[in-house]
């Protein structure tokens, strides 16, 4: 009997970027526990990464309920008995709104779901990992946790709370052998960025990427997979901007600029 496949546990893995990364994984031979809230999509997802010949279980996680957290965690050492790697991906990008006229609840909502969220599953993640001799953990931040963002004040003062999080729990598990990270996607084509963006959306995330184009959502899973593999393993508490150029220096606002000299 050989040994068991690694196994990788990832919150909102049913669409976008995290089932991007969830396929990644399976190519590479992991087993996966994908949490959602969206039980169809989820299923969905579980069925076709089961299709890879891995094995693939879904279950329904509010990550704003830090209980349905813990629930998710526990499944997944129940079912297999170990958790080498997680993705912190769930998040919800919130509505768009100047700061003097932002609801309070709607910041509490992203507050919940993009930091505690988060917090929480670092929390369960860990202790898992303690228990069977460490493992790698990547949360999603984004290129608006790297600087200010306009009439999204929530959610970029919680992608960059995510940073300090990541940091501090990187150094606090440094010598158990478990190492955490965080990737800071730029613009990339996402159900998200669909919303936000419409039908030009394409065309707005070239705008503002140095690279003249919006990146892939395989793109981000390669760098999310490369931080979790042995291939990273003397890095811990960095923060990976796959943002195309986008945080190197100022937003200049337009191509032309980035093409000079």
């Amino acid at each position: 009997m050989g040994a068991p496949r690694p196994v990788c546990l990832i919150t909102g893995g049913a669409s976008g970027l995290g089932r991007a990364a969830a396929r990644r994984f399976a190519r590479a031979g992991y087993d996966l526990v994908i949490g959602d809230i969206n039980p169809e999509s989820g299923e969905e997802a579980a069925a076709e990464l089961k299709s890879s010949g891995i094995e693939a279980r879904f279950v329904r996680t509010d990550v704003a309920d830090p209980q349905s957290v813990g629930t998710l965690v526990a499944t997944t050492m129940r079912t297999f008995g170990r958790l080498d790697c997680a993705v912190n991906n769930a998040a919800i990008e919130g509505k768009r709104g100047f700061i003097a006229e932002y609801d309070d609840a709607e910041v509490q909502k992203i507050f919940a779901i993009n930091f505690m969220g988060v917090f929480s599953a670092l929390k369960h993640e860990i202790a898992a990992m303690l228990k069977t001799g460490g493992g790698a953990i990547v949360n999603i931040g984004s290129s608006a946790g790297m600087r200010g963002t306009p009439r999204m004040a929530a959610y970029s003062s919680m992608k960059h709370a995510l940073v300090g999080l990541t940091r501090a729990a990187a150094l606090e598990y440094a010598g158990q052998g478990i190492r955490v990270n965080i990737v800071s996607p730029g613009s990339f084509r996402t159900p998200m960025s669909e919303r936000l963006y419409g039908e030009d959306v394409d065309n707005v995330l070239a705008s503002v990427t140095p690279l003249l184009r919006a990146g892939s959502v395989d793109e981000i899973a390669e760098a999310i997979f490369w931080l979790c593999s042995p291939a990273s393993s003397f890095v811990t508490g960095a923060n990976l901007a796959a943002d195309g150029g986008k945080t190197a220096g100022a937003m200049l606002g337009v191509n032309a600029l980035w093409r000079t000299g």
